[in-house]
């Protein structure tokens, strides 16, 4: 496992690659503008979280992804070196760290501003919080983790399969790359999408935001086996409880 403390730190997140705020500083204003910043009390609660939140159908949602992949952890025979990548404000690495503290978690984001929050409330001895670019980041992560997870994360890299075959670098044979709750499109459907995230932004008030948010192709993830696919059917729709629309992608290291 990565030996992170090595690193230099600071305000106990551990800097991985230099410095770079030019993504992150539209980011945060835009996750202020959307009401996506929350307090302390409120980040230890997640994914559960008080239904005046706006995003509260969102959550509830999340919750059922979130106890799938926990499910997932548990069955794991051997301690696990875990990368969450796109952490955030850190709720989910907390979690995934809660499963075994034979397992060793490290968040990695590029949000300064919401990894120093993870780290002042997380205090598990598993878990640590990094930034880093995953292009940039030193070539002492290579063949270090088990498993890498990306949450919600995937619409934030321009080139799916450039960041994958950086990812698999990472991985120990037989390692696994997890996708969850993260959209992919039909050819036919990404034009629409991409215009419906430009007119999101711009009404919001950050039209530059719509250039960073990008739109895969369900294309892209032939080599990933599913390991949840959304129920569609009418029983689902109308009797069901809300569940992810988004599939739960897993590719294994050979």
């Amino acid at each position: 496992m990565i030996q992170i403390k090595k690193f230099d730190s600071k305000n106990n997140v551990f800097y991985l690659s230099p410095k770079d705020t030019s993504f992150s500083n539209l980011y945060i204003s835009v996750r202020d503008k959307e009401q996506r910043y929350l307090n302390d009390k409120e980040v230890l609660k997640l994914p559960f979280c008080s239904k005046e939140n706006p995003h509260y159908k969102e959550w509830q949602v999340r919750q059922k992804s979130t106890k799938r992949f926990i499910n997932y952890l548990k069955q794991k025979q051997k301690k696990q070196s875990i990368l969450d990548i796109g952490c955030g404000n850190g709720w989910f690495s907390h979690k995934i760290a809660n499963v075994s503290y034979k397992n060793k978690v490290i968040g990695l984001d590029i949000n300064i501003n919401e990894l120093e929050q993870a780290s002042r409330i997380f205090s598990n001895t598993n878990l640590n919080f990094a930034y880093g670019n995953i292009y940039k980041i030193n070539k002492s992560l290579k063949e270090q983790f088990d498993i890498i997870v990306i949450n919600a994360a995937i619409q934030y890299f321009a080139d799916f399969k450039d960041l994958i075959n950086q990812l698999k670098q990472f991985l120990k044979s037989d390692g696994e790359i997890h996708i969850i709750d993260s959209p992919f499109y039909s050819s036919k459907k990404v034009k629409e999408a991409k215009q419906r995230t430009k007119q999101y932004y711009t009404k919001l008030g950050y039209p530059k935001m719509a250039s960073s948010y990008f739109h895969h192709e369900i294309t892209c993830i032939e080599n990933f086996k599913k390991l949840y696919t959304p129920k569609k059917n009418i029983f689902n729709i109308f009797f069901s409880k809300k569940d992810s629309p988004f599939p739960w992608l897993c590719y294994t290291k050979k």
